[in-house]
């Protein structure tokens, strides 16, 4: 599922031919609410794979952001440079929060063959 938190998280990023410089609070803000809206829109594994409701995940998801920018904060460079660190940061913070998701949630994750197949979430 790695590859899927990548793609999510690139995609947050502004689509620019020049660098850009992000200073850590402002990302760590920013990050505070986009992955939590993204990870959980109604298209997305998180929602389609689990039997929860769009404020149940947003709950968790955001309760799991927190957690893992403050695990990764004391890393995280003061200041950002964009693209390249925020896909780096934004993949290691994806990566535990959908982990994090996925524990708490387990129980309510279906079992089929569409959540079951890592390929449909790349």
């Amino acid at each position: 599922m790695d590859l899927k938190y990548l793609l999510l998280v690139t995609a947050l990023l502004p689509l620019s031919s020049q660098a850009i410089e992000v200073n850590k609070k402002d990302w760590i803000n920013a990050m505070s609410t986009a992955l939590p809206t993204a990870l959980c829109s109604s298209n997305q594994y998180f929602r389609k794979c689990f039997s929860v409701s769009a404020q149940k995940c947003e709950e968790t998801m955001s309760s799991a952001t927190r957690i893992c920018l403050s695990k990764s904060k004391k890393h995280i460079p003061n200041t950002l440079i964009q693209p390249e660190d925020g896909t780096h940061w934004g993949t290691i913070v994806g990566k535990c929060v959908g982990e994090a998701y996925e524990l708490t949630l387990i129980t309510k994750r279906h079992n089929n063959v569409t959540c079951n197949n890592i390929s449909n979430w790349q």
